[in-house]
């Protein structure tokens, strides 16, 4: 038998084949608990490695059946890869659109962003312009391009929101009651997408629900840290 850096070569084949078997429960796992998406460059790549993998050990316990749901899933695997690439080369996005994608979104496909976009717009908002009312029902999401807004609660300021802030997040998707109101204090670019057609959108692709959920909640966790040291400074100073 033939060795491989001092190991038999039915040695080496089997932990290849091995290694393939964790590739592909390590993509199923992945994407059953959400750490993973089915159309990213990551699932489709461990996809690939572990047909490689499993079709190379088979070089020395040869099965035919086996072999075939190998080597197709390759040729899918490839097939997908050049999909996502030539997508992702395709798709343009302005300048604001990747502003917002680089700043929540840097795990977001092109093509993704492009769907996300579609379903919503851009719009300019005046000093003075309320977004969100205490209390009332949230119909819409908004992020903050540029511009400034204050939030307050029962007429207390706990927090002003500057560039790449989510307002709406935490109820865009069930229409629930603001838990604050939110007032445009210096000219501001937005972009609003309705809660229509956000649930839309992530009805159709759990993957984009999962971006934006994460998304989300790293943004509300820095609102909370912001508001808790404003809150701070407010108590700090009376």
């Amino acid at each position: 038998m033939e060795s491989f850096f001092g190991f038999e070569l039915s040695t080496v084949l089997g932990f290849a084949g091995l290694t393939g078997v964790a590739f592909y429960l390590g993509a199923y796992a992945g994407l059953q608990i959400g750490i993973l998406r089915g159309s990213s460059y990551t699932y489709t790549l461990m996809n690939l490695a572990a047909a490689t993998l499993v079709l190379m050990s088979l070089v020395v316990d040869f099965n035919l059946s086996s072999a075939i749901i190998q080597v197709t899933w390759i040729i899918i695997s490839l097939v997908g890869l050049t999909r996502l690439t030539y997508l992702n080369a395709v798709t343009r996005l302005n300048a604001e659109e990747a502003t917002l994608v680089n700043t929540k979104f840097p795990t977001m496909t092109k093509p993704k962003a492009r769907k996300f976009f579609k379903a919503g717009e851009w719009i300019d908002a005046e000093a003075g312009t309320v977004i969100a009312f205490e209390n009332q029902p949230v119909r819409a999401l908004f992020y903050l391009l540029n511009g400034e807004a204050v939030v307050t609660i029962d007429g207390t300021q706990i927090a002003t929101s500057t560039p790449g802030t989510f307002y709406g997040e935490l109820t865009c998707f069930d229409g629930g009651p603001a838990t604050a109101t939110v007032t445009v204090t210096r000219s501001a670019r937005l972009f609003r997408i309705s809660s229509d057609a956000l649930n839309a959108l992530c009805n159709k692709d759990a993957d984009l629900k999962m971006i934006l959920e994460n998304s989300f909640g790293a943004d509300t966790r820095d609102k909370l840290i912001a508001a808790n040291v404003q809150l701070t400074r407010t108590a700090l100073a009376t």
